[in-house]
């Protein structure tokens, strides 16, 4: 089978998708729908008989496909997908893959309806650090896994594009670094079923951003899941925060810009970022976290996962169903700091 592509906006890693898909033997990009021409040729560029435009419903009823790669900004994830879906046409979705958890819903049980794969972009679960950790929690090297802490930190960051602060736009910092962050530990640890989330979200740095452009959503938000299996995690994840790095405070970088950590803790041993910890009698042996084998690039792996799983008729290593997880994480989040309290997930 040869998997016949076509793109729907390029924004986020949907353009590197897209050069990645053109080049693989069983899939080929057959046309795309981009209203910049700009942006259109830049991705194109050595990729021949792609057919180009400018509305992706006239492309969707106009191209004899079988999947899409959608790279819309977040608030159009949820309408594209559906469009694509209800056409019979699979789907991988830039993150998040909707706004709220009910949509979703929807969309897996829509995909689910029809034998479709519905796959959200995460392409940290596809590097060596999440891979090789994933692997030594799975065989059993740290023992029953009962707390993580995760996070995704910039000292000071105000994009460009104003609908990342336009909180009704699908911006803010949970559903952008967010659910990386959470996802990050969440993986590593078997994507355990969440039963319950506080949390609190901030928005203190609007005075970094332009005087025309809307800031609404959250700069910041920390919290706490719970896990059916008596495992937690807290997360914290800022586009702007006052801190500094830890590691050198004397000298010149005293200031961080961003950094990600993830850390996980069983019965037997831990996980800190590239650091595997065995569990001693004395405290823990250090060992480096194996990731040699690892080394492919993490959005090559991604894309040739989604075609293995529409060719295989497989769920993805990012399926539907944890999206909807995901989703009810972040909208619980978001509910808990609007009341205040913590939010049960049923």
């Amino acid at each position: 089978m040869n998997v016949r592509v076509g793109i729907i906006g390029i924004g986020g890693t949907i353009s590197s998708t897209t050069r990645i898909l053109a080049g693989e033997e069983s899939s080929e990009v057959v046309a795309l729908a981009d209203p910049d021409p700009a942006r259109r040729n830049s991705v194109l560029e050595g990729i021949n008989d792609v057919q180009i435009f400018d509305d992706y419903l006239e492309m969707l009823d106009g191209v004899d496909l079988d999947a899409v790669c959608i790279g819309l900004p977040t608030w159009l994830h949820a309408p594209a997908s559906q469009a694509a879906l209800e056409r019979g046409l699979h789907v991988l979705c830039e993150k998040p893959p909707t706004n709220t958890a009910e949509e979703m819903v929807k969309l897996a049980q829509l995909a689910g309806g029809k034998n479709l794969v519905c796959m959200f972009v995460r392409q940290s679960r596809f590097s060596p650090r999440l891979m090789a950790g994933r692997q030594r929690i799975q065989d059993g090297d740290l023992g029953d896994i009962y707390y993580a802490d995760t996070r995704w930190i910039r000292t000071r960051w105000c994009s460009g594009r104003g609908w990342r602060h336009d909180k009704e736009k699908g911006g803010g910092v949970l559903l952008d670094l967010g659910i990386h962050a959470i996802d990050n530990a969440w993986f590593m640890m078997g994507c355990p079923q969440p039963t319950e989330v506080s949390a609190e979200l901030y928005c203190h740095f609007s005075n970094l951003a332009p005087a025309d452009q809307i800031y609404t959503a959250d700069d910041a938000a920390c919290g706490q899941v719970r896990f059916k299996n008596g495992s937690v995690l807290h997360f914290a994840v800022a586009f702007s925060l006052n801190t500094a790095n830890e590691e050198t405070p004397n000298e010149e970088n005293i200031v961080r810009t961003e950094f990600q950590d993830v850390k996980i803790y069983g019965t037997l041993g831990g996980i800190e970022n590239d650091r595997l910890l065995i569990g001693t009698p004395n405290g823990v042996e250090v060992k480096p976290l194996n990731t040699a084998e690892l080394s492919v690039d993490p959005v090559t792996l991604q894309s040739q996962e989604f075609i293995r799983a529409i060719i295989e008729k497989d769920q993805p290593l990012n399926p539907a169903a944890e999206a909807v997880m995901l989703m009810q994480m972040l909208d619980s989040a978001m509910e808990s700091s609007r009341i205040g309290k913590a939010v049960p997930i049923t």
